[in-house]
């Protein structure tokens, strides 16, 4: 008591910790402000921003796969490639080029030549062009709303615990993924299916058909995924009443598309076009 309060008078002592009591939540507020003014995040604060971010990408991806169920396979080889990515970085630490002596590890360790693909795919785009599922916008909304004002170490900060975080979102969107896919199975054995939308670029024949243009069947995945951006204007029509900001649905939708492409592309031989059987030739003109 001496030692505490600074006093060995028990009425005193009894006052003077009647005070403090009542100025302790002024106290913890005052150093929580001091704390986050000197940029000072706790394992707490991160965690509580993990878990916010990976509800919110949960969210964003089981809704992109739910509106493009007939994309269902592109789906989960996203989703076992990210898993992978997030895991690695969980891993590693952070970012680091895929080299040879690491693709020789994995194959020994029984992963596929495509899974091993879709990795590097990925890998690649942050690599090559910039782009990755880790966006510094959304981590500097959810620093704002903790109360810190963003920088490179609290970005850094917060990165590290969400490679855990979106690792077992893209796991968990899988897993919804898989379940809905065994709904609708199991609803098709007595619905009739609705019909296949049409591409752009499709025709219908006169006897019901379709007839894609040869220049839709010579492209690769990637020319027909920017064709399709290019040439489809209201593509985005149909998600800008969402929760989402206009911005980050016009930039989020055809990166995901492009994603979607480069996957795929990355799993066939070289030069081969939408139209599987055979090499690509040159459009005329």
């Amino acid at each position: 008591m001496r030692l505490s309060l600074g006093t060995a008078d028990r009425l005193q002592a009894r006052n003077r910790g009647a005070a403090l009591t009542a100025a302790t939540p002024k106290v913890i507020e005052m150093l929580d402000q001091r704390a986050k003014a000197r940029g000072v995040i706790t394992e707490r604060e991160l965690q509580a921003i993990a878990k916010a971010m990976y509800e919110e990408r949960l969210a964003e991806v089981c809704t992109d796969q739910r509106s493009t169920p007939y994309r269902a396979y592109l789906h989960s080889a996203a989703n076992q490639a990210f898993v992978d990515y997030f895991d690695r970085l969980a891993r590693l630490g952070g970012h680091m080029s895929l080299m040879d002596g690491e693709r020789q590890r994995l194959a020994a360790e029984g992963w596929t030549e495509q899974r091993i693909a879709d990795l590097d795919t990925v890998v690649a785009l942050r690599e090559e062009k910039g782009l990755s599922p880790i966006r510094r916008d959304e981590i500097d909304r959810h620093l704002g709303d903790a109360g810190f004002v963003p920088d490179d170490r609290l970005r850094w900060a917060v990165e590290l615990a969400l490679y855990p975080a979106y690792r077992k979102a893209y796991a968990d969107a899988q897993r919804q993924l898989t379940t809905s896919a065994a709904a609708n199975s199991s609803s098709d054995e007595t619905q009739t299916p609705p019909p296949s939308p049409v591409p752009v670029g499709t025709a219908l024949s006169a006897t019901g058909g379709q007839v894609v243009s040869p220049e839709w069947l010579n492209c690769t995945p990637i020319e027909a995924a920017e064709r399709m951006i290019a040439e489809t204007p209201r593509l985005l029509a149909h998600r800008q009443t969402g929760k989402r900001a206009k911005d980050a649905v016009d930039e989020q939708t055809p990166r995901q598309i492009r994603w979607a492409a480069a996957l795929l592309q990355k799993s066939l031989p070289p030069d081969t076009p939408v139209d599987r059987r055979g090499k690509r030739t040159p459009v005329a003109g």
